[in-house]
């Protein structure tokens, strides 16, 4: 699809993959508008507000971006926030605009999905959660609206060199050996997405052989990620332990202070 004058609302967008991504679609001649939390503030919170504006005016393409993953025992995340991002604000902006692209009968939505929706790894329980569930409502709103001319994307990265892996989540990756992408060439990647129309790309190999395993042969999986699961606890519980001595010292500290 040519993109020249083509108008884009993008959530994410001043991230790791979404600012290559929009200048990789500005470049092209897009018109793109960008959600910016130093100036909007926070999706979540904005979230009815943001939709007002998509339902009185509507973009030629959606492209939902913005997300966030936490690596820790599941009774540890704050699963709430975790589902809001990565899901409900990617499907409230996606019901925000289709009445306009209906009545139009053009649109192009994009959803940014994540590997560990279709390789579900310890430790990432409500970001697997959320991103399945975006997967499932993707899908589910592709076929529903087959007999227009709305177009619908679901991309599945698997880890990209970006702030969002650091901390104990880039140590697990490290140890994992994780393959990484470059947040360019993902770019580059959705991109080609967009002018195609492609209903779904996954990127990386072997990570889509896995993808296959798991769903026909999820017992496979599960046996493999056990090294992951042991790796995963141990740098979790030396995180948490360090975390403990710093606010026992803080705390020590404080008193001391005062």
């Amino acid at each position: 699809m040519p993109l020249r004058g083509k108008s884009v609302y993008i959530t994410g967008g001043t991230g790791g993959i979404g600012t290559p991504l929009v200048a990789n679609l500005r470049t092209a001649g897009a018109h793109v508008m960008a959600h910016d939390y130093e100036t909007e503030g926070d999706l979540v919170e904005g979230l009815d507000k943001i939709c007002t504006q998509l339902k009185e005016n509507t973009p030629d393409i959606l492209i939902n971006m913005a997300g966030y993953n936490v690596l820790d025992y599941c009774e540890n995340q704050n699963l709430s926030a975790i589902v809001d991002l990565n899901m409900m604000v990617p499907m409230r902006l996606t019901q925000a605009v289709l009445p306009g692209m209906k009545a139009q009968n053009f649109g192009q939505i994009i959803n940014m999905g994540s590997m560990t929706a279709l390789i579900p790894l310890p430790h990432l329980t409500g970001y697997v959660a959320a991103k399945a569930g975006l997967k499932g409502f993707n899908d589910a709103l592709r076929r529903e609206l087959g007999g227009t001319n709305i177009k619908l994307t679901y991309i599945s990265p698997r880890a990209v060199r970006t702030p969002m892996n650091s901390g104990v989540k880039a140590e697990v990756n490290e140890r994992t050996k994780v393959n990484y992408d470059d947040p360019n060439d993902v770019a580059k990647r959705i991109f080609e997405a967009i002018i195609k129309a492609q209903a779904e790309v996954r990127i990386g190999w072997p990570e889509r052989l896995f993808a296959f395993l798991h769903a026909n042969f999820p017992a496979i999986i599960d046996s493999g990620l056990q090294k992951n699961r042991k790796i995963g606890e141990e740098a979790l519980n030396t995180h948490n332990s360090r975390m403990e001595r710093k606010d026992e010292e803080t705390s020590h500290n404080n008193r001391l202070a005062s």
